[in-house]
């Protein structure tokens, strides 16, 4: 018991750690801030801090891992769902944008670090951003293939969805007025209804729409009719 109770004690300490961290390294960048400031900043002594964390390159390992694990998780879970694919991507788009808007100096350090990455980390965070934005596409994939979606390239769509999604970092302020209910809700509009206002179509347009599908039926009728006949001819 007395194990168990340590070891949550442990994990808060250590999540309050990273979250001390996150914010440090979001407002002054990761090589600005010392070992000595987010010690202060969390309220621990140095020798302390190291019985938690041995290096501050293990601090940015974390959050990147933590980042990564929550995102991916939930996006695997909601594309195995039953569910029709647009329904699928209003979630995607519902999950990861709520993500970001109450993890925001977390997003920051994922995306302004990701260039000052040792090459080992950076290879490996490349490799699950790939992963991440595959099961999108095969999602779209599957939508554009059922006739759900209109036939937009699976790839492209992903890129232009996942940028919509991330560049959230640069300009929500989650004290502000927009709540992530609010934008995801508003992207979903713009991805499905586009933004342009949709008037109604004038009478005489839609009659020349009909007449002209009309003349098509007809004139397939008229072929139909010409083949009909050169087939009792031959019989």
């Amino acid at each position: 018991m007395l194990t168990g109770k340590r070891s949550r004690k442990r994990a808060a300490v250590e999540e309050e750690i990273l979250k001390v961290t996150a914010d440090m390294f979001s407002q002054r960048g990761y090589h600005a801030t010392t070992l000595d400031d987010i010690a202060v900043a969390a309220g621990i002594s140095r020798a302390a801090f190291y019985s938690y964390f041995p290096s501050k390159e293990e601090l940015l390992r974390r959050m990147y891992n933590q980042v990564i694990s929550s995102t991916q998780t939930a996006l695997e879970r909601i594309a195995a769902e039953d569910l029709p694919v647009q329904e699928k991507l209003r979630r995607i788009t519902r999950h990861h944008v709520h993500y970001l808007a109450t993890h925001m100096p977390l997003a920051q350090v994922f995306f302004s670090e990701l260039f000052n990455l040792p090459p080992e980390m950076e290879r490996s965070v490349t490799q699950a951003n790939r992963a991440f934005s595959q099961v999108i596409e095969k999602v779209v994939e599957e939508g554009v293939n059922t006739g759900v979606l209109i036939p937009v390239h699976p790839k492209r769509f992903t890129y232009a969805l996942i940028g919509m999604w991330n560049w959230m970092h640069r300009w929500y302020r989650p004290e502000g007025e927009w709540t992530p209910e609010t934008v995801a809700e508003e992207f979903i509009r713009i991805l499905e209804s586009g933004y342009l206002q949709r008037h109604a179509e004038p009478e005489s347009e839609a009659l020349w729409r009909e007449l002209r599908a009309l003349r098509q039926e007809v004139a397939a009728l008229r072929t139909s009719l010409r083949t009909a006949d050169k087939t009792d001819n031959v019989n």
